[in-house]
């Protein structure tokens, strides 16, 4: 009889338990990729400042790999760019990376930025002068919490400073969609 309460009991547990935890890992892979994306963007701005010279930031379709190129993908590549032209040539170093899981829905702004030896982003033609990435899931850019203004998504902004922050407003998320901006939740 004691065993049939101690089962009854842990089957209640793990029935509230599993979907609070399930909802636990779809928040942490996209605070893991906007973690991630900003953890390279500040570790760009930092060698641009160290190395006083340019350094760049691309997306790349295989960011973990040693002769990782820019291109249309959802990681990116950190890399020395002396040139300043913000497209990754065989010889220029890649400093750092940032993989964002397959399970993530990853859109931006921009598919390059790039660095000064002041810390300050560079002005790169066609490139907008704040770049915005935003991580979602199915859930969209939802408040977290009914009457919340925590977002279920994640977005990463850096503004011509060349500072980045995350952010988790729903409103402020949901602004990045109008105008030339075009980064929503798919």
């Amino acid at each position: 009889m004691e065993l049939m309460v101690v089962l009854a009991l842990a089957a209640v547990i793990l029935g509230i338990g599993v979907p609070g935890f399930r909802e636990f890992q779809r928040n942490n892979r996209l605070t893991v990729a906007a973690n991630d994306v900003l953890g390279a963007i500040i570790s760009s701005r930092a060698e641009a400042l160290r190395r006083q010279s340019t350094v760049s930031m691309c997306r790349s379709p295989a960011p973990n790999d040693a002769d990782a190129t820019c291109g249309a993908g959802t990681g990116w590549i950190v890399f020395a760019d002396p040139d300043g032209n913000c497209v990754r040539a065989g010889g220029e170093e890649i400093l750092n990376s940032a993989r964002v899981d397959s399970d993530v829905n990853a859109t931006s702004n921009t598919g390059c930025m790039s660095f000064a030896s002041t810390g300050f982003k560079r002005v790169i033609a066609s490139e907008p002068t704040t770049g915005r990435m935003l991580f979602c899931d199915d859930r969209g850019n939802t408040p977290r919490n009914t009457g919340g203004t925590d977002s279920t998504a994640r977005g990463v902004e850096v503004l011509p400073t060349g500072r980045g922050a995350v952010v988790r407003n729903v409103a402020e998320i949901d602004s990045w969609a109008g105008g030339d901006e075009g980064v929503a939740c798919l």
